[in-house]
């Protein structure tokens, strides 16, 4: 098979990039491991905000259900519930549908791989009935189960604080928030405040010391600074950050520099989110950790440079518009996160891994 662009992850950042090439009449593959594109905006049912100027405020499955929308009225091919496994030495992409395997030479590819979340360790973690915060939404937003009954929340990032809403929406009783940290973390402090009125106790410089239960989470002490205390619960939903999903760029070989604000290890990139391989763009999380604002954006602008490279849009009108977005990125983007974007750029002709493989 042969396509112009073939974009890996139909996330957010994958279907704006679509968008973007196959409305300049470009031929676009998706390809992706689920059985239907929009990512994790599919499970989101709360108002995402700040959004591009392009997008009128919506939900998260609004907002997954109109870009899906909008790519049926172009070029593109979704070859969902598949993955690619690797990549032959004339470039082109091995994808399977777990039965075959077959190669797809592109002219561009553009990887929009996401994110993954990372578990909070502690004795019994392992125990059912502890789960990550993205586990939780999705059986409550896309399988419509409860996760159990009484609940506790570890961390406090806005997406732990959507989830703690969500979960008392539904009839959850949620009894803590546990924060390793003096305060909360959420940016969004009128979630913090929601959940204070609604008498959801916050402790700080506090951690789970021990989870207990036969075959299901039952009970866990919670060290705070100067006592110990005992809750029971059945559910214990964490939330140890996100970190870039990576593993395509090792098999394509590109460099990576290392940004803690970004979520740590990264692929090299421009301003045009090319990678030090002339052939591959990047987009969303795997270009650093953010909402969906900035990362439809992220999308676009690799979307508007892979047009440029294939003579779809002019150097000078993908100049403009790329500025344009690039302005508008900076305006909807944590402060902390734009600012590691812009360091990481810097480091595109001298990145901290070149010519090697991590793991």
């Amino acid at each position: 098979m042969k396509t112009d662009v073939l974009i890996i992850g139909g996330g957010p950042a994958g279907l704006s990039a679509a968008i973007e090439t196959a409305s300049r009449g470009l031929d676009v593959t998706i390809v992706d491991e689920a059985s239907k594109l929009g990512g994790q905006l599919n499970q989101q049912t709360q108002a995402l905000r700040p959004l591009p100027s392009v997008h009128e405020p919506m939900r998260g499955f609004e907002l997954a259900d109109k870009l899906i929308e909008q790519v049926k009225g172009f070029n593109v091919r979704p070859l969902l519930n598949h993955r690619v496994v690797g990549f032959y030495a004339d470039g082109s992409a091995g994808i399977t549908d777990e039965e075959n395997v077959f190669p797809v030479k592109a002219k561009k590819i553009i990887v929009a791989s996401g994110a993954a979340e990372k578990a909070v360790a502690f004795p019994k973690w392992t125990l059912p009935g502890i789960m990550t915060i993205g586990a939780a939404q999705t059986l409550i937003n896309r399988d419509f189960v409860m996760p159990g009954r009484e609940a506790v929340i570890v961390g406090s990032s806005d997406f732990a604080m959507e989830t703690a809403i969500q979960l008392m929406d539904v009839g959850i009783r949620v009894k803590a928030i546990i924060e390793k940290q003096n305060g909360a973390l959420a940016k969004e402090q009128e979630k913090v405040s929601e959940l204070s009125r609604n008498g959801i106790p916050f402790y700080f410089n506090s951690f789970i010391r021990e989870a207990r239960g036969n075959g299901q989470v039952a009970q866990i002490d919670i060290e705070l600074p100067d006592e110990v205390i005992t809750l029971n619960v059945d559910l214990i939903c964490m939330d140890g950050g996100r970190a870039p999903i990576l593993d395509v760029f090792y098999q394509l070989g590109c460099s990576f520099g290392f940004q803690e604000e970004l979520g740590g290890w990264v692929p090299q990139y421009s301003n045009t989110f090319q990678t030090d391989r002339e052939d591959v763009f990047i987009a969303g999380n795997a270009a650093g950790i953010s909402t969906q604002g900035p990362l439809l954006l992220t999308g676009m602008i690799a979307g508007i440079s892979v047009s440029e490279e294939l003579q779809a849009i002019s150097p000078a009108e993908a100049n403009e518009i790329r500025d344009a977005i690039w302005k508008e990125l900076g305006l909807l983007e944590c402060k902390e996160v734009y600012t590691g974007r812009v360091k990481h750029l810097e480091n595109f002709t001298s990145p901290v891994l070149k010519d090697q493989f991590i793991s």
